[in-house]
């Protein structure tokens, strides 16, 4: 007998529903009752057949979303076998790999990363099949192109029969910028190091040019005037406070130099003679360190274009390095030559030498090589770093070279050579400097004392006022060429005294200084904006003020004292 197929699983239900699986109808024999219950087994059978059919089909697209997401997910994926080879990988995993996907299955995994991590994939995977979970770890994978970094997540897909699901991504630019990170907090610890080692060895520094004043100041309040202990002892105060007033200087232009403030004030230099008057001031020091000093210039004039006093700075910064790093007995050799465009110093001296862990560092601010606590050459480390950024202002470059440890140093400078050369100064237009009314305000006794008796012994008229208001009233009746005036008065400040000099018929043709310790570039522009003609920072020495109080433009002639 054929069975009627039902066509849907609710047809077949309702069939059920209805009575064919039911009681079974009353027959008289035992064949209809053996039809029914095949008609009954027919209808299960259909319902079986359709919950198949359906579960096959979830399970189709099923596997079709899993093949979708496996062949392009953004992730790397592979199917290993039990001995690491690849079964299936996907797009992304063949594209990381460097490889076809083709060309990929049947490699082993461990194939496609360097031989040391090698080892840490046969572990990964260990790991993975004994715990029954995700496993990580980072590898470098080779490809023809360049090792890339990438990360490694491993799953046991069943652990009776090894087989494993491998994730794995591309990490080369997260790495690169940890590194970049990571040099970035040790670069930043390195510099906080120093600046912990530079702040000691400031305090250093400067302790040391103050004890010999103090001991000096009292010799020669127990010497008697004149005698050789008190020559002594201001010979030692000059050259104390020469050393702390270049500290102070070394530590501004550093500031200035990194901000960009410096200005060069250009003129037609003679190199030669920068070169020679530079060493006849180290002659006795470079002598009572018992070294020897050679100067060699090929020619008799080397013109170029540049700022006199910071070529100074820079040629007394090399020199002092080749004094303090060269032992007794050693040589210290300063040459220059025109070299085609250029003029060429070269200072060399026997040594200690630089070794070659330090050489590209030299001129870095605060870059010097291992000292004992004695910290016998001394210095801040600022002199090559102001030397390399002075002379490429003056469009120049500066190079150090040497042989290692115990072999000596040469600096090479190298300066761009004036194409004209300029015309010599009629020396008879010089005239002999005359002395001048001079006015201090200074709220500082002791400064204000000092500048009174040092201009006074150079033969000027001085007078002195203790502050702003008091000064302006001693210009009215004084009426001084020049006015030497501090910034910080107690009552109104040096600039308003500035502003009501200029405000003066009488006394606005003054020649106003400002002796001041605020240095930096805004307090000097702010100065001149105030009426000042000059800044001078604090101590200022006797030349600079002597150089400003004779060529003062602004006084008048019927002023001056005969």
């Amino acid at each position: 007998m054929k069975v009627k197929k039902h066509s849907t699983k609710t047809e077949l239900r309702k069939r059920a529903e209805a009575g064919v699986a039911g009681p079974a109808p009353k027959r008289a024999d035992k064949t209809g009752k053996l039809i029914h219950e095949l008609e009954v087994h027919q209808v299960e059978l259909e319902l079986q057949n359709e919950e198949l059919r359906a579960a096959r089909e979830l399970t189709e697209a099923a596997l079709a979303r899993y093949t979708e997401i496996f062949d392009f997910s953004p992730l790397g994926y592979a199917v290993l076998d039990g001995d690491g080879a690849i079964r299936e990988i996907n797009h992304a995993g063949a594209q990381l790999l460097g490889r076809e996907r083709s060309r990929c299955v049947k490699t082993r995994f461990v194939s496609h990363v360097t031989t040391a991590d090698a080892v840490t994939i046969d572990r990964l995977l260990g790991r993975a099949l004994i715990s029954g979970k995700a496993e990580h770890c980072e590898v470098q994978l080779v490809r023809q192109d360049a090792l890339r970094s990438a990360r490694i997540t491993a799953a046991a897909l069943r652990r009776d029969q090894p087989a494993f699901m491998v994730a794995f991504e591309d990490i080369s630019e997260r790495k690169a910028k940890e590194g970049e990170l990571a040099r970035s907090e040790e670069a930043l610890r390195e510099l906080n190091r120093r600046k912990d080692e530079f702040l000691a060895m400031l305090s250093h520094e400067l302790r040391n040019p103050l004890a010999p004043i103090r001991t000096s100041v009292a010799v020669l309040q127990l010497a008697p005037a004149g005698s050789e202990a008190a020559t002594s002892a201001v010979t030692i105060i000059e050259r104390a406070a020469t050393h702390l007033t270049r500290l102070v200087d070394d530590l501004l232009d550093v500031t200035r130099i990194t901000r960009g403030k410096i200005e060069l004030q250009r003129e037609p230099l003679d190199l030669v003679d920068l070169v020679r008057r530079t060493a006849d001031d180290h002659y006795d020091s470079i002598a009572h360190r018992r070294l020897k000093l050679e100067v060699n210039c090929k020619v008799d004039k080397l013109w170029i274009d540049g700022d006199g006093a910071r070529l100074v700075q820079v040629l007394s910064n090399v020199i002092g390095n080749a004094e303090k790093f060269t032992p007794a007995g050693g040589r210290i050799t300063i040459e220059c030559a025109p070299v085609a465009e250029n003029a060429v110093m070269l200072v060399r001296d026997t040594g200690i030498g630089v070794g070659p862990e330090l050489l590209g560092q030299v001129f870095e601010p605060f870059a010097q090589g291992p000292q004992q606590l004695a910290r016998e050459p001394g210095g801040l480390g600022l002199g090559l770093a102001m030397v390399k950024a002075l002379v490429e202002l003056h469009g120049g470059h500066v190079a150090l070279r040497s042989e290692g440890l115990g072999r000596g140093t040469e600096v090479e400078i190298t300066l761009p050579l004036q194409s004209v050369v300029p015309r010599q100064r009629d020396a008879s237009a010089v005239t002999t400097p005359r002395p001048r009314r001079v006015l201090v305000i200074e709220d500082k006794p002791d400064n204000a004392l000092s500048l009174e008796q040092a201009l006074s012994f150079m033969g000027h008229d001085v007078r002195i006022a203790y502050d702003g208001l008091s000064g302006l009233s001693l210009a009215a009746e004084f009426r001084p060429d020049v006015v030497l005036c501090d910034i910080g008065l107690p009552d109104i400040d040096g600039h308003e005294v500035a502003r009501r000099i200029r405000l003066d018929p009488v006394l606005r043709g003054t020649c106003l200084v400002a002796l001041s310790g605020y240095v930096l570039e805004q307090d000097v522009a702010k100065a001149k904006a105030a009426g000042f003609d000059q800044h001078l920072a604090k101590p200022a020495s006797l030349e600079q003020l002597q150089r400003v109080i004779v060529t003062a433009e602004r006084a008048p002639d019927d002023n001056a004292l005969h």
